[in-house]
Formats: structure tokens, C-alpha cells, sequence
């Protein structure tokens, strides 16, 4: 449904995200002295939300959800490469060789991936570069389905593992499907929507998850939809998930919803995955591209 990034200056994010790769904000939010408790928060928080799709819109593709937060502020969380946590946020596009040119004209300087970037079980033809908050963003060549926008299109979210088979069991028992494996590596998907993958990757031996708090800056949470959040929180506890707490209700009075009830998990390293009671009758099922 979304992948969150909180940011210092969501003018700033939004502009580098909307001119580079095309992406249109959709939705917007004011947060003013919301209960962010559900969220280890403070009961009175304030912020600016955009949701930003790609060309095939609301309902047919994940969101990037930026985040700017106001009182008490994003808190900027320097990580090595490896940490276990979120480590990029990826786009697919039909020519890696346009997107190149594109880049280069508008002043950045991408970084060619060697080898390629894995995803979905194949190394791709991939550059990285990063966003004004320090966040990797690969862009991916991978061959559009026949009905995709010939544009950039999010694709996949990486993550760095302290313990990957742990990892594995957690997020297959969320519904995560495996589409490709190796020694140190899984590709995983959701049955709903065979276009995004979570790819999981093993962190080095010695890499310690910090600490992260609902305001650090960077990739900080997934959103999932589900039919239901509170028979999904049954679900969960049926199986005897550790740590549940109950769901909640998120006000956002200045969407068509009016807010979102909603349940926090957290993976074996602390990355947060937001529950969204959202039925499958308002998503449409993408295709998959070749």
C-alpha cells in the first residue's frame, strides 16, 4: 500500500522525487496534535503527509509516503551500509540508458550498480543514487508488462537482516510469498500484488539493529492493506505472534476516509509494518511485469 520515508523538508523530498521519477502527489494530510501513542509517540504530535504514486495511480500501485515531522521533528539517524533495517526504495524503468540520461541532466550523478541489482531472483541492470534525506534509490531495468506506464514505477523495497531465516518465518507469517531464493538472499511478494518485492538480504556478521524511533529520518515503515485489521490481529494472536498490541485508529480528517484504523508489528530487527484496514474490493490487482 505505501512505503514510508520521514523526511526534514517534505518540499524539498517532494520535488526531488516528482521531478526525477515522474511521481504525483495524490493525497495529502495535515497532522495537528494527533495521538501518535500506537506508535511509541507522544500523544500530541504534528505533521505534513503526501503520498506520492507513479503513473498508474491510487488503487493500482504502491504509494511512497513522505513524512515531515513537525512537533517533535524528524530526528536524523546516520546508518552504516549494512545496517539491519529498510536500506533503499526501488523503481523498475522500461531503459536504465534514459533514465541515466535523465538523471545527468537534472545535475546527479548515479552510481552503476556492479554486477547488477538483485531483485526478484536476477541481477538487473541497476543505478543507485540518493535523495536529499540520504535514502539509496535504485532504479531498476526490468521489462514493463504491456499495459505499464513507460515510466518509473516502484518496484521493490530492500532489507538488511541481522538473522534472514528469522526473518523469513516473520514476514511468510504475514503473508509474504517466496518468488526466488539464495544462499544469502529472498525475494519475497504478496500474492495480491506480484509487481513490488521485499528483498531480504543478510546483514554482516557483526551489524547491531539500532534503535529507531516513528520520526527518524529515512525509511523508517511498510504499510500493508488487509481486509479486515482487527480479524488480522485475531489471526495473529491465534498463532501466538509475540508482542501484539491492539489496533488503532488514525485520524486524518482532510482525507476522504477521514483516518485509517490501523496495526503496528515489528520484525526481528524492529522494522515496522503498519496493518491497514483496506478491503481488496477498492485495490486492483496489477499485472505482473515479465
Amino acid at each position: 500500500m505505501h512505503c514510508n520515508l520521514n523526511t526534514v523538508d517534505q518540499a524539498r523530498a517532494e520535488a526531488y522525487y516528482t521531478t526525477l521519477f515522474e511521481v504525483v502527489p495524490r493525497m495529502r494530510s495535515t497532522g495537528k496534535g494527533v495521538d501518535a501513542t500506537c506508535m511509541g509517540m507522544p500523544s500530541s504530535i504534528d505533521s505534513e503527509t503526501v503520498f506520492l504514486y507513479d503513473q498508474r495511480g491510487p488503487r493500482a500501485a504502491a504509494a511512497l509516503e513522505l513524512v515531515e515531522w513537525q512537533a517533535p521533528a524528524t530526528a536524523a539517524l546516520r546508518l552504516s551500509p549494512g545496517t539491519p533495517g529498510l536500506a533503499a526504495i526501488g523503481y523498475r524503468v522500461p531503459s536504465l540508458s534514459r533514465t541515466r540520461r535523465r538523471l545527468a541532466e537534472a545535475g546527479h550523478d548515479p552510481v552503476k550498480v556492479a554486477g547488477g541489482s538483485l531483485v526478484r531472483g536476477a541481477h538487473r541492470p541497476a543505478v543507485r543514487v540518493q535523495d536529499p534525506d540520504g535514502v539509496v534509490v535504485e532504479l531498476v531495468e526490468i521489462e514493463s508488462a504491456p499495459s505499464d506506464p513507460q515510466t518509473a514505477l516502484i518496484s521493490h523495497e530492500r532489507l538488511s537482516c541481522s538473522d534472514l531465516p528469522a526473518s523469513l518465518r516473520w514476514y511468510s507469517r504475514i503473508g509474504f510469498a517466496e518468488r526466488a531464493r539464495g544462499e544469502d538472499w529472498v525475494s519475497l511478494i504478496l500474492p495480491e500484488d506480484p509487481t513490488f518485492s521485499l528483498e531480504l538480504e543478510q546483514a554482516p556478521p557483526s551489524a547491531v539493529a539500532p534503535q529507531r524511533a516513528a520520526n527518524t529520518q529515512g525509511l523508517y515503515r511498510m504499510a500493508l492493506a488487509v481486509d479486515d485489521v482487527r480479524a488480522a490481529h485475531a489471526a495473529l494472536a491465534a498463532a501466538g505472534h509475540p508482542g501484539l498490541q491492539q489496533p488503532s485508529f488514525i485520524p486524518m480528517p482532510d482525507v476522504p476516509t477521514g483516518g485509517f484504523t490501523v496495526l503496528f508489528l515489528a520484525d526481528p530487527d524492529g522494522v515496522v509494518v503498519e496493518l491497514v484496514d483496506r478491503p481488496r474490493t477498492e485495490v486492483r490487482r496489477p499485472s505482473e511485469p515479465r
